[in-house]
C-alpha cells in the first residue's frame, strides 16, 4: 500500500483514526507494516502490501481458493478478449471518460478483473475483498502496472471513512454474502452527495427451479473446496462437449441451463481450451459458495432507497444490474 491510502482509511469497528507503523518498504508502497487506531487502540496488519483488517471467515474459502487457482482467466489484458470491459460498460452504464481521476472501490474485487478496467478508464481504484483473492488481485495489477490499492476487508465493517468514494461498483458479488440485504445498504455510506453506485446481483427468479445446479448445491456448498473442484471436472469432462455441441445450434441454445454445468462457449473470442478452461471456472463458482441468496429487483430497489439512494434504476445489461446515485441533501 501506498503511505496516502492512509487518508482515507478509519478503523472499522469504531471509525477512530489510523496511525501507520512502518515495518519495511520499497521505494513506493508500505510491504509490511501496522495500523493503529488512535481510540480503541486495535491493530491492524499490513502483509505483503496489503492492509488486512479481517482474519478468513470460513464461508469465503471456496473463493480464496478459486482466484488463486484461476487467478488470470477473466483477465482482459491476459485472455486476450474485451469481456470484462463489455460486461463493465453494460452493468454498470458508466463510460471511460467519467471515471477519470475518480476515487472508485471495487467492493469483492476477486482476482481483479473489473478493477482492471476501472483503472484503464483512469480511475483511482481501492480494491476490496474478504478472501485471499486479494492476492491474486495484487499480483495481476503488479503485472498489468496498475495502480491498484488492494485492501482485506469484510463489505459489513470496511476501513473507510464515510462519504469518501466517487464510485462504488460491485458486481456478482453481494448474493454471496451472509445478508445482501445487509450489504446493499451499506455500501452507500462511504459514497461522496452525488456519488454512483452500481451493483450485478443474481436474481430471484422461477426459472431456478428448473435447474439442476440449484439441487446439486443442496450437497456441494458443504464440500471442501478441492471436493468442489474435483466434482467440476469430472462434470465438465462429461457434459463439455454436449454444450459444445448446443453452442452451435442457436434454436437450442435456451436448453443450456438444463445441462449441469455453467457453459461459457464465445465463439470467435475463445479457444477451445479457453472456454473449457472459463466453463471450469464458472461451474466451480456455481457449486462452491456456502451463500447464494438471489434478490428481486424490488428487494435491491427498497434497500437502496432506505439509504438515501436516488435516480435508481435497472440497466438493459443482461441478467439483473442495478444502478443510483447519491443524493446531495
Amino acid at each position: 500500500m501506498r503511505t496516502d491510502l492512509c487518508n482515507i482509511l478509519a478503523c472499522p469497528d469504531c471509525r477512530g483514526a489510523l496511525i501507520l507503523e512502518i515495518s519495511e518498504q520499497s521505494d513506493t508502497e508500505v510491504l509490511t507494516g501496522t495500523l493503529k487506531c488512535v481510540a480503541c487502540r486495535k491493530c491492524y496488519s499490513i502483509k505483503r502490501g496489503i492492509p488486512r483488517f479481517v482474519t478468513n471467515e470460513s464461508y469465503v474459502d471456496s473463493f480464496s481458493w478459486q482466484w488463486n487457482r484461476f487467478s488470470r482467466t477473466q483477465i482482459d489484458a491476459f485472455n486476450g478478449t474485451q469481456e470484462s470491459e463489455q460486461r463493465f460498460r453494460a452493468e454498470t452504464g458508466w463510460q471511460p471518460e467519467e471515471l477519470k481521476d475518480e476515487l472508485t472501490l471495487d467492493a469483492g474485487c476477486g482476482a481483479g478483473r473489473f478493477s482492471a478496467i476501472a483503472s484503464q478508464w483512469g480511475a483511482r481504484v481501492v480494491a476490496v475483498d474478504l478472501n485471499e483473492a486479494v492476492e491474486a488481485c495484487r499480483s495481476n495489477m503488479e503485472e498489468l502496472g496498475q495502480r491498484v490499492e488492494v485492501v482485506q476487508a469484510s463489505l459489513y465493517a470496511l476501513p473507510f471513512r464515510p462519504a469518501t468514494f466517487d464510485r462504488i461498483f460491485s458486481l456478482g458479488v453481494l448474493q454471496h454474502t451472509p445478508d445482501p440485504q445487509a450489504a446493499i445498504s451499506a455500501l452507500p455510506v462511504y459514497l461522496k452527495p452525488g456519488g454512483h453506485l452500481a451493483f450485478w446481483i443474481y436474481e430471484k427468479r422461477w426459472t431456478r427451479f428448473i435447474m439442476p445446479r440449484n439441487y446439486l448445491r443442496l450437497l456441494t456448498r458443504r464440500l471442501s473446496p478441492k471436493a468442489n473442484y474435483a466434482l467440476s471436472v469430472l462434470l465438465v469432462a462429461i457434459f463439455f462437449p454436449l454444450t459444445l455441441l448446443l453452442s452451435l445450434l442457436p434454436v437450442l441454445k435456451k436448453v443450456l441451463p438444463l445441462v449441469p454445468i455453467s457453459s461459457r462457449h464465445y465463439w470467435g473470442k475463445l479457444s477451445l481450451r479457453q472456454q473449457w478452461e472459463w466453463t471450469m471456472l464458472d461451474t466451480f463458482d456455481s457449486y462452491s459458495p456456502v451463500y447464494e441468496s438471489n434478490q428481486t429487483e424490488r428487494e435491491v430497489r427498497d434497500a437502496l432507497a432506505s439509504t438515501g439512494m436516488s435516480e435508481v434504476r435497472r440497466t438493459a445489461a443482461r441478467g439483473m444490474a442495478i444502478v443510483g446515485r447519491k443524493a446531495f441533501n
